[in-house]
Order: structure tokens, then sequence, then C-alpha cells
């Protein structure tokens, strides 16, 4: 089994908790660059590091949107969490 097919498997089998929770690490790393650099440098880390392991990136937006809607479901506060993080942390830190 090759690694991308690995990264798949994982990214399929993973759960809303755990992608919040890799969001609140990234969003951390990131925090004192400007808004604008963070957008950009996370959609350019997303497409470079899904490209290496042969993911569509707008797939993995697909899934990180079904388990936002999951969550939300089972009212289980993960993503809202992130929101919340960003427009706390980020967003009016920049206002």
């Amino acid at each position: 089994m090759s690694l991308a097919s690995t990264v798949r498997d994982r990214v399929l089998s993973s759960s809303p908790e755990a992608a919040a929770q890799g969001a609140f690490e990234v969003i951390n790393a990131l925090q004192d660059l400007h808004p604008a650099r963070q957008v950009l440098a996370l959609a350019a880390a997303l497409k470079v590091t899904a490209d290496v392991f042969e993911i569509d990136p707008r797939e993995l937006l697909g899934i990180v949107t079904r388990m936002e809607a999951q969550a939300r479901f089972d009212n289980q506060d993960f993503f809202t969490a992130v929101t919340l993080y960003v427009e706390g942390e980020i967003k009016r830190k920049y206002a």
C-alpha cells in the first residue's frame, strides 16, 4: 500500500474532532501572520500537500464540510470552537 493511499484511508476514517484539533494547531501556528497571509498560506498548504498525496483539494474540502455538518447534527461543537477561536484570536486582533 502506498503512502498516498494510506493517507487517503486515514483521512476518510478520521473524526470531526481530529480535524478540528488539527485546525487549531495549524491556526495557532499562523496566528501572528496578517489574516491575508494566513488565508493564502492555508490555501497553498492545502493545495501542495493534497497534490503530494494525490488527493483533490476540493475532495478534502467536501470531506471537512460533511464532518462539520455531522458534528453540528450531533450537537458537537468542534468546528464552532475553531470558528470562535479564529474570530476571537485573529479577526479581532486585526479589526
